[in-house]
């Protein structure tokens, strides 16, 4: 039903017509049935595609209504999907005519869009690839080569709308624009509104955003002469200089923070001269805030302590500093370390200790004096107390019209950029491990990764159009968490959902030329999924052939 709907298989076969001599399931179908595998089995490997449709021979000739034989997903098969969609004269119009579809069968709000980068890494690669480079690794291997992904995704659940592969090595700054510029040949070309973290912030980027007719929301790194300004901005904050309006969750609950807001005008040379007016967000954040406070005092605490360690008791074994100098240099070095110069105090004292030497054969006895330096460390309480109401602050910029995105809606607006960044984690997580690709050629991880996207769309939708109907039922959802009956939810994901019909089974008896078949009952926690999903309940007698007859137990 759900692959009616979406029409992959369709589109495909439209975008790239198999030649004269392909036999058996075409290219589109051969690409659906990997990712119903793909998304029941948690697995892309080719090589499992082929064993696991020879199991299921007669459910799969019902769904496609034409015999399916193993070899139509074989690893070459499978691999000339891959290469398909790696070519960008196949992927772009499919990506277009899929997100049109995918917008228009489910009516999704096309307002708001999101963009942010992943990394993949991965085992293999040459030093000849194009894709598999090393770079900054959001995987924390920077040992491994990686391909980087660049993502685009729709309010207000994350629906993959963009997916674009580059690689590894690429700065994430000189991305945005393409994908925008793709995505204005898909969705609606004016009027948009797209939202990015700080890398999304450079000056050509938010220049083009303006020049097309859109809008932009992120915040901005804390590079060039922004920390001085923010300062400033800060100070007339917290001196009262300026009006400062409170910011509330969606509910209008909780108090987040507070915030006000500049303006300015921009200019920016690209092909001609890009003028544009822009508002300037500086928000304070008590959760921000909190933290940071938090951090302070740990980094506080720690360099104290380092001080201290700095001139330990004496004793054996115990560096003592008797150059003051060499003292001094490694205090620099802690306070920058920890950066707390200015918040403690730090004093050298020398200190000076008479001892006496006993007689050693024939050196008699004698007195000496010997010194070392100590230092003693104090809180600067003043600076402190002036210091922590001026943490937790961000600058956030937007060209949207106040009356389009006020102040308070654009603080939350951003809030949410965790619907991307879950497109990420989905794309690296259990369902489709894109991290780690055990693939050697660029073609092949290239189309890979498309594919993946393509079934995190599968993942999206289907949770968008189950939240959907129970937003408008106005109920919610038991029965999806083992142990828990009587726990419901009115915002289930998708993996729950699937897993609520891994009990279904389906028992096929052949008695000569005539094939009986048993299905498992539905429960009624899978009645309402169906119903949900705006699925027929005999979702699954639809693709029986007419010829098979219930078995009778």
């Amino acid at each position: 039903m759900l692959h009616e709907r979406l029409g992959y298989d369709e589109i495909l076969d439209q975008v790239s017509p198999p030649h004269g001599n392909w036999q058996g399931l075409s290219l589109g179908k051969t690409m659906v049935t990997w990712l119903v595998h793909l998304l029941s089995e948690h697995d892309h490997y080719m090589s499992h595609v082929q064993d696991w449709v020879a199991q299921l021979p007669h459910l799969w000739a019902g769904l496609w209504r034409q015999a399916v034989r193993p070899l139509d997903v074989s690893d070459d098969r499978l691999a000339e999907v891959v290469r398909q969609l790696s070519l960008s004269e196949v992927w772009e119009p499919l990506e277009q005519q899929i997100t049109q579809r995918m917008v228009r069968v489910y009516e999704l709000p096309t307002e708001r869009i999101r963009l942010d980068t992943t990394t993949a890494k991965v085992y293999g690669g040459s030093e000849l690839s194009v894709l598999f480079q090393r770079g900054h690794s959001k995987d924390h291997r920077p040992d491994l080569r990686q391909l980087k992904v660049m993502l685009a995704a729709l309010d207000p659940l994350g629906v993959l709308v963009g997916a674009d592969v580059v690689s590894g090595n690429t700065a994430d700054d000189g991305l945005y624009i393409p994908m925008i510029a793709r995505l204005r040949a898909t969705l609606p070309a004016r009027g948009l509104l797209y939202i990015g973290d700080c890398k999304m912030g450079a000056l050509a980027t938010r220049a083009y955003v303006a020049q097309t007719g859109n809008s932009y929301l992120m915040p901005l790194a804390q590079v060039g002469d922004l920390p001085e300004q923010l300062e400033k901005w800060v100070d007339d904050a917290v001196r009262g200089k300026v009006r400062l309006q409170p910011v509330w969750d969606a509910d209008g609950k909780t108090r987040l923070g507070e915030a006000y807001e500049r303006r300015r005008r921009l200019s920016a040379e690209t092909e001609t001269t890009v003028e544009w007016g822009e508002r300037v967000l500086i928000v304070h954040s008590a959760a921000y805030a909190k933290a940071a406070v938090q951090s302070l005092r740990k980094r506080l605490d720690q360099a104290q302590s380092d001080l201290r360690a700095l001139t330990p008791p004496r004793g054996r074994g115990q560096r003592q500093f008797t150059d003051e100098t060499a003292l001094q240099a490694a205090v620099d070095a802690i306070l920058e370390r920890y950066a707390v110069a200015g918040l403690v105090t730090v004093e050298l004292q020398r200190e000076t200790e008479g001892r006496t030497v006993r007689a050693y054969r024939d050196a008699p006895a004698r007195s000496e004096e010997r010194h070392r330096y100590i230092v003693q460390v104090k809180e600067n309480r003043a600076r402190l107390r002036a210091l922590e109401p001026r943490l937790g602050w961000r600058v956030y910029v937007t060209n949207a019209p106040a009356r389009r995105l006020p102040l308070g809606q654009a603080v939350l607006a951003y809030r949410d950029e965790w619907l991307v960044e879950r497109n990420c984690a989905r794309l690296k997580g259990r369902a489709l491990a894109l991290a780690p690709l055990w693939v050697r050629r660029d073609d092949h991880a290239l189309g890979l990764t498309r594919l993946l996207t393509l079934a995190a769309r599968v993942l999206a939708v289907v949770e968008y159009q189950v939240r959907r109907t129970l937003a408008q039922d106005k109920r919610t959802l038991p029965g999806l968490y083992p142990g828990q009956p009587t726990r419901t939810t009115a915002l289930p994901t998708t993996e729950r959902l699937l897993r609520a019909f891994k009990t279904v089974s389906l028992t096929l008896v052949q008695k000569g030329t005539q094939i009986f078949y048993l299905l498992t009952p539905l429960s009624e926690l899978q009645h309402i999924i169906l119903h949900d999903l705006t699925c027929p309940t005999n979702l699954y007698l639809r693709w029986f052939p007419k010829s098979w007859k219930p078995l009778r137990i």
